[in-house]
């Protein structure tokens, strides 16, 4: 079970970049029409280029969503800053050892996205992520764009063998690009292959060589997230009812537990870096009622008895959330239990008495498929509903199906309260752009 469920995680995670988060903060939007909107933006902690902007005037305001070609730029006030623009990407491009591409093929398409900007001025670099590599674009009004990024693809030699072959060229695009201004040209050849090192050629051409000889604005600082993960818990109380039938062969297809239990706990999650997704875990104690069975074979003698004990419960999975206005979201939960029996109190009802034993008063087994839950978020609080099944009886003589499939389940029903503050949330400042006046 536990190689199952880290399958399922790793699995899982693979969808965590594409809804968006619940921390607005004051920043702008221009629209594609030319008028500039100031309020709040919804911070998505994005990596990839945003796929939306949700943008509401007032705290108390309706969002409203825009997709990046309604936009011409969109910014966090001394925050992160993005423009829509048609860039010229190589997507063969590949850095990821296992999948590099054979021979060096380009594969340059037009891409309309909302890019992050870096730099703005007379020559501006802009910063493209995708999936597996990260594309810098350098802009000049009287060039082309120039796309840089790590390159590495495999080479057959004569001797038929395949080597490794770095093709990331940068400062020789670097000289080609400024070669008009030959002081940075020259500096190009010394740079490095960061954001840093991009940065202060561009910097250095706006100086030296650009009409206004100004550098322009470095959002270098501010482009980057406050954080990749975050982390949130608190307690969750609820009802539970459980449909479980007996250990016992005999009683098998009775249920001996169709009742609503109290539960209480924790939760804690770690949001991914698009704070789309959440790796949850819970821990929480209820209580349930069984019966079993115990056969002595030397005797010939059995004795059959009820138990009710403490339920200890630990949960873990992928959450995902889905946004709605004023700060509220849908919960979509996939997760396993794994359960522990507490404190059982024996009662016999035939035979000699049963002393407990961590074998012979078990709880029901979950099944392999992972328990779905579906709740709603406003701020502190979360409501939830979630179902679990548990296999019958003596499934292994049932074949596979019953493995993944069974009449026993638990239902809940429980509120959540987030202990502490979101620590997404940046200070508060004013909308407006302490340069910028688009």
């Amino acid at each position: 079970m536990p190689r199952r469920l880290l399958f399922l995680l790793l699995g899982l995670s693979a969808y965590s970049y594409q809804t968006q988060a619940q921390t607005f903060e004051p920043g702008y939007v221009v629209r594609a029409v030319g008028d500039t909107l100031r309020g709040e933006i919804e911070n998505g902690f994005w990596e990839a280029p945003p796929l939306s902007i949700r943008f509401r005037r007032t705290a108390d305001s309706q969002s409203e969503t825009y997709l990046p070609h309604q936009l011409r730029a969109a910014r966090f006030t001394g925050g992160r800053y993005f423009r829509f623009l048609r860039l010229p990407i190589d997507h063969a491009a590949k850095a990821i050892v296992g999948h590099l591409p054979r021979e060096n093929r380009p594969a340059i398409q037009t891409d309309s996205l909302l890019a992050e900007v870096l730099v703005e001025g007379t020559a501006s670099l802009v910063r493209v992520v995708l999936p597996d590599i990260i594309h810098y674009v350098v802009l000049r009004p009287d060039r082309p764009p120039l796309d840089l990024s790590e390159r590495k693809y495999l080479r057959q030699g004569t001797d038929g063998v395949w080597t490794l072959v770095n093709g990331n060229n940068y400062r020789g695009q670097l000289g080609v690009y400024f070669g008009d201004c030959p002081t940075v040209s020259q500096a190009a050849q010394k740079a490095a292959f960061t954001v840093e090192g991009l940065s202060a050629v561009v910097l250095a051409y706006n100086t030296a060589c650009s009409p206004t000889h100004q550098p322009g604005h470095n959002v270098l600082a501010e482009a980057k997230p406050r954080r990749r993960l975050a982390f949130q818990g608190g307690v969750l109380a609820g009802a539970r009812y459980n449909r479980t039938e007996s250990n016992a062969a005999e009683l098998a297809g009775t249920c001996v537990d169709c009742a609503v239990h109290p539960f209480g706990g924790l939760y804690a999650e770690v949001l991914q870096p698009s704070r789309t997704a959440a790796i949850f875990g819970e821990l929480t104690l209820s209580s349930f009622k069984s019966s079993n069975a115990e056969y002595d074979y030397y005797s010939y003698s059995k004795s059959v008895y009820t138990y009710k004990a403490l339920l200890g419960s630990a949960r873990l999975g992928v959450r995902f959330f889905i946004p709605t206005p004023h700060e509220r979201q849908w919960l979509v939960s996939f997760g396993y239990e794994l359960n522990k029996t507490i404190a059982p109190r024996i009662t016999a009802v035939s035979g000699a008495t049963v002393e407990a034993t961590s074998s012979n008063v078990p709880f029901a087994k979950a099944v392999i498929l992972p328990n779905i839950g579906l709740g709603f978020r406003s701020k502190r609080f979360t409501t939830s509903v979630d179902v679990q099944l548990y296999r019958d009886y003596n499934d292994d003589s049932q074949g596979y199906g019953t493995a993944f499939f069974g009449s026993n389940f638990a239902l809940r029903a429980g509120l959540g309260y987030r202990l502490g503050r979101n620590t997404d949330e940046a200070t508060k400042r004013p909308a407006d752009s302490p340069w910028s006046n688009p």
